[in-house]
């Protein structure tokens, strides 16, 4: 548990940055015409498209530019993945955008539309402490094991070992409820439908935040490693 809120306390830098850039999308959402007319757009074009909009906006955003943007910036971070790679990553995340389109419509249903306080609060709180914990997260987690186990399941297993969930599982749970709960707050403050494609943008961008992040320390360690 110790190694979530150290990741957490290590990850404050991007997450501020992350709660920024959700922050500037509302409040230019709400008070630039402009802006709300695009995202607007956005929304219709959901509507239009229904789910496969999810499913190709999250493979997108969550499975392709985390991927391509640092290989175009010549990162060592693009150049490890292969064709096998890319195409898990992009089924695993447009599927991953059905499921969370399809459970934002869920609690459209059970809390309604508002975006008073006590309606986000409710959504917040059954998204990262229901939904996150015993499916949302805890697939993504299992996935990024499973894939780094070259898809096997049996290597999976091993690597899961004995309370797994306590020792994989509850530390990433930690560190991504400091950064999900505000950026969450920030998603059900949106109709609902812009609340998928923010947060396939927020998603991008912290994924992108923390795999940079993790490139320079590595280079950094390395670095005073051979000094």
């Amino acid at each position: 548990m110790s190694d979530g809120f150290l990741a957490a306390r290590k990850n404050i830098k991007p997450a501020i940055l992350l709660w920024s850039f959700g922050l500037a999308m509302i409040i230019g959402y709400f008070s630039w015409p402009d802006f709300t007319e695009s995202l607007n757009r956005v929304a219709s074009l959901k509507e239009k498209l229904g789910i496969w909009f999810a499913f190709f906006s999250t493979a997108i955003f969550g499975g392709l530019l985390p991927l391509a943007i640092p290989r175009l910036l010549g990162s060592k971070l693009g150049k490890n993945w292969n064709p096998a790679y890319l195409l898990s990553n992009l089924l695993f995340w447009g599927i991953k955008g059905m499921e969370v389109d399809i459970f934002y419509w869920f609690q459209t249903i059970v809390f309604g539309n508002s975006a008073d306080f006590q309606t986000v609060a409710f959504k917040v709180a059954f998204d990262q402490f229901v939904y996150v914990p015993l499916f949302g997260g805890l697939n993504v987690i299992l996935f990024y094991i499973w894939r780094d186990c070259n898809y096997s399941l049996s290597r999976t297993n091993i690597a899961l070992g004995k309370n797994w969930y306590w020792r994989k599982v509850l530390p990433v749970l930690i560190s991504n409820w400091f950064v999900w709960i505000p950026s969450c707050s920030l998603v059900y403050l949106l109709p609902l439908g812009l609340q998928l494609p923010i947060q396939n943008l927020i998603l991008c961008f912290w994924v992108l935040i923390v795999a940079f992040m993790t490139e320079n320390r590595s280079t950094s360690t390395s670095s005073q490693d051979v000094g």
